[in-house]
């Protein structure tokens, strides 16, 4: 009997992939090409498959001045305990209808068009390493005047498994694997919600 329940659990582990990548149509609220920071990911969380794969953006005008909606797809986000993961993979398939993991932020830009702020909100790390379980959560708006720089541009870390990000490097004996970010597709994440929704 147990043997019957638990194979159909197994193919539904084995289903839960995700849909490809979606391409968004629009005349407006296009993300110039701008080399916007530097993306610190630990090295082992790229080999084990949560590499990033795509990064969206929605600019916006607010009351405040220029404002861009900006997404991180990463492949994948593995819980660094496997029988943890077998059941949290399900849950994602469920409740999100992908196995990408989305990460979104704010990011305001200044007057000047050189500095500007990242409202992490729902995404910061804190102090949280990357081994961190569970993870909390956090929220905190950064001057980019607070990241530290490589080759002047302003690095953001990628600090837990489940993609927190911070302005310092919680795992300083982990390597890296670095991106610049500066490229986008278009698309805001209620339209990438949206498209997952339906799978």
């Amino acid at each position: 009997m147990r043997s019957y329940f638990f194979i159909p659990i197994c193919l539904l582990y084995l289903g839960c992939t995700s849909p490809p990548l979606p391409v968004f149509q629009t005349t407006e609220g296009i993300c110039p090409k701008s080399n916007l920071f530097v993306l610190s990911q630990p090295e082992i969380d790229v080999q084990r498959g949560n590499d990033l794969v795509g990064v969206y953006c929605k600019a916006n005008i607010t009351p405040h001045g220029f404002e861009w909606e900006i997404s991180l797809v990463f492949r994948d986000e593995i819980h660094p305990s496997s029988w943890k993961d077998f059941f949290y993979r399900i849950y994602r398939k469920f409740r999100y209808g992908r196995t990408y993991d989305i990460e979104s932020f704010l990011v305001r830009l200044e007057p000047d068009g050189k500095t500007f702020q990242l409202d992490l909100k729902n995404v910061y790390s804190g102090d949280q390493i990357f081994q961190e379980d569970p993870v909390v959560h956090k929220d905190r708006i950064l001057s980019s005047s607070l990241l530290q720089n490589r080759n002047s541009l302003p690095i953001l870390y990628v600090n837990t498994w489940n993609h927190m990000f911070g302005e310092k490097d919680n795992n300083p004996g982990l390597s890296k694997q670095e991106i610049q970010v500066s490229e986008f597709r278009f698309g805001a994440r209620s339209q990438l919600d949206a498209y997952f929704g339906t799978y």
